[in-house]
Parts: structure tokens; sequence; C-alpha cells
């Protein structure tokens, strides 16, 4: 396995000029919607993690800038409908697996979630099949779970055109405006990046879908969220 990631991973450098943007995402609102509907996922055996609303913002993002999603060909740029976003999962010492979650342009907060979770459980159980990680159209590193606040570049999937990062969630103070009034609070934050392939996209697409998909997570919706 280290041997296919050393490759995989020099394939990709050499292939593909990497650029990084950063933003910085408040997660208030999202944490806020999981602590109102954790329980009526749990009743449904399902586990409300952040990277279910990280896919699900991913999503919304496409739509502002549909060529993230897409892969470079010598003659032509192809652009994908369908998202299919692998979330690179950990092993230890034993590597590093990406797990796809297909169709997620299709499926609401609770049907990703439910997703999310079968292939992370099988990935870590050492149950996944080839066809488990073959077809993604975008991939999710969230590297803040081990203590990174930003990481630079993260290697992009091969032959995808973009990889979100998402950094570790840490309260900071931040400056805020209540009624025309600069405040200062104490926030949750973090710190997303999105490490795109220069040769199919640029940084107005860049900036684009990283806006639409902090503000996603700022403003998420307080319905069922399911």
């Amino acid at each position: 396995m280290r041997r296919r990631i050393a490759e995989h991973m020099s394939h990709s450098l050499s292939t593909a000029p990497h650029v990084t943007a950063v933003f910085e995402a408040d997660f208030t609102a999202i944490m806020a919607h999981r602590r109102a509907h954790k329980a009526a996922f749990e009743k449904a055996s399902v586990n409300l993690t952040f990277t279910a609303y990280f896919i699900a913002a991913s999503v919304a993002a496409m739509k502002a800038a549909p060529a993230i999603n897409s892969r470079w060909h010598d003659d032509r740029l192809e652009i994908f409908d369908e998202v299919n976003i692998g979330i690179g999962t950990a092993l230890g010492d034993k590597g590093l697996v990406v797990p796809v979650v297909r169709g997620c342009q299709e499926l609401s907060l609770q049907g990703i979630a439910g997703r999310l979770q079968d292939l992370t459980e099988r990935a870590r159980q050492g149950r996944l099949a080839p066809a488990d990680m073959r077809g993604g159209t975008f991939t999710i590193s969230n590297h803040g779970v081990s203590g990174s606040l930003v990481a630079t570049p993260i290697i992009i999937n091969q032959p995808q055109s973009a990889i979100l990062g998402i950094g570790k969630l840490e309260k900071r103070v931040v400056v805020r405006e209540v009624d025309g009034v600069d405040t200062i609070q104490i926030r949750p934050m973090a710190y997303v990046s999105l490490t795109i392939d220069h040769r199919a996209v640029d940084g107005h697409q860049t900036n684009a879908w990283l806006s639409r998909f902090v503000q996603m997570l700022e403003t998420w919706p307080r319905g069922d969220g399911r």
C-alpha cells in the first residue's frame, strides 16, 4: 500500500501544477444543527458527523464553480454532472484509503451520513472492495482531526482537478458586526483550503467555490436537515 501511495502522490505532483487557496469558516451554524438533530439521526442508526456537512456543502459549491468537479485531458476539460466525493481515511501506520460516496448531488444530509458511515466503518475494518474506491470526481481531506491547522499543498487525487482540506476546529476570537457595532466574540473556527490543478481551473473558480462552501457552513438551514 505504501508503494502504491508513493507512486500516486509522485505522479500527481509531477503531472499537475498545484495551487492552494485558504479561507476561514465559522462552524457555529453546523454545530447547532448537529446538536439539534444528532439524536434523531441516531434513531435511524445514522451517525451525523461534520464530514457529512462538508460533503453536502461541497455539492452546493459545485453549482457555483462546476469546473472544480472535473478532469483535465490534453485536448479538453471534462466536467462531471455527478458528484462522487472521496473521503481520505487514515488507517494509522497501515496507510491511507479514499472510499467514495457516490451520487452525492442526489442525497439528503441523512443519505450522505448513512453512506459515509458504512464506507468509513468498512475502511477501518479492512473490508472495502476495490469498487468502493473508484470513480471519485472530488476528494476531501479532513487533516484537522490529527491537529493540523493548515496543510498545503494537499496533493490532488489524480485524475481529479481539486481537493478540499479541513483544518483543526478550535475556538478563536473574531470580530462580528452586531447592529452596526463591531463586537469581539469567541467562535468555533477552522481553516478550509482548496488545492486545484491549475491546468483545469483558475483562481476565480477556486475562490468562488470556497466562498460558496463557507457560506453554506455558516448559514446552515434550520430545518430537519434530512
